[in-house]
């Protein structure tokens, strides 16, 4: 509705039934445009006209136009999936793209989850760990390797996690953060308003090069971050030992992307698996 529909509609909940006449007058609008916003809310069924000539019009209830819209989108959203099928064969686009829809960024990130076969590197802002928390529970359940930077302490079952539990950052943002890498094939870095209600920047490819390379950078992140956090105990050494064995396997070609990406710019087969 347009702002005149809407406060024709708003008058008419409000009443038992009137002309287009009276609700001129009462909103002290000119006739001629609330007719037509009259006619404009019949045919969208959130009015009903008397079929006598005084033509006086009747609010639909609020619940039963929410079940009408709620339906129209139901139906063009089949209709649209019906005329607008994907190619059976789809090609491999390496270009980066802006998104600048919230819900769309939210969408590709879980879509981006759902095809993961290997491992997903997160860098989450607490807001997105909650309304992510489903799906990355998903990604594990399905043995997804999941590494997990948050900046407050969750505790996710099955997932890597460190830890920086620092005030400071996210007062200094004072936004969400949303940086992902699937098997090292495909990114989605996000800004996001601390309201998750918009876009400052966000941007999604699978270029291999960038995301093999934003792959290796990222679990470096992570490993440093997780050294940072042992104690300095007796197994303080061993501990070491182990999360640079980690991250010498995280940055190998045994990740999906990173092997391709090898292979593609240089090093044979051979070399890459070894």
């Amino acid at each position: 509705m347009n702002d005149l529909e809407a406060d024709v509609y708003l008058l008419l909940l409000q009443e038992d039934a009137l002309t287009g006449y009276k609700v001129g007058k009462q909103l002290g609008k000119p006739t001629a445009n609330v007719y037509k916003a009259l006619d404009s809310l019949a045919k969208k069924g959130a009015v009903l006209v008397e079929d006598e000539k005084n033509r006086r019009c009747k609010a639909v209830s609020i619940q039963e136009l929410c079940d009408l819209v709620e339906a129209g989108i139901q139906r063009k959203t089949r209709q649209a999936r019906e005329l607008f099928q994907q190619p059976k064969r789809e090609t491999y686009d390496e270009r980066s793209y802006q998104l600048q829809s919230v819900d769309l960024v939210l969408s590709r990130c879980r879509q981006m989850l759902r095809n993961c076969t290997t491992i997903a590197l997160l860098d989450l802002f607490p807001k997105l760990v909650k309304t992510l928390r489903p799906d990355i529970d998903q990604a594990i359940d399905r043995g997804i390797e999941v590494y997990l930077q948050v900046y407050q302490p969750v505790e996710i079952r099955g997932a890597k996690l460190t830890v920086l539990d620092m005030p400071q950052v996210l007062a200094y943002w004072q936004s969400q953060q949303l940086n992902l890498v699937i098997d090292g094939k495909e990114h989605l870095l996000a800004l996001l308003s601390g309201e998750l209600s918009e876009v400052y920047q966000a941007s999604w490819s699978r270029n291999l090069y960038l995301s093999a390379m934003l792959h290796m950078g990222f679990s470096n992140h992570f490993t440093v971050n997780c050294i940072r956090q042992l104690g300095g105990d007796k197994a303080y050494e061993t501990k070491v030992e182990q999360l640079l064995e980690q991250q010498s396997i995280l940055s190998s070609g045994k990740i999906p992307g990173v092997g391709e990406m090898l292979a593609r710019f240089g090093l044979s087969k051979e070399r890459v698996d070894s």
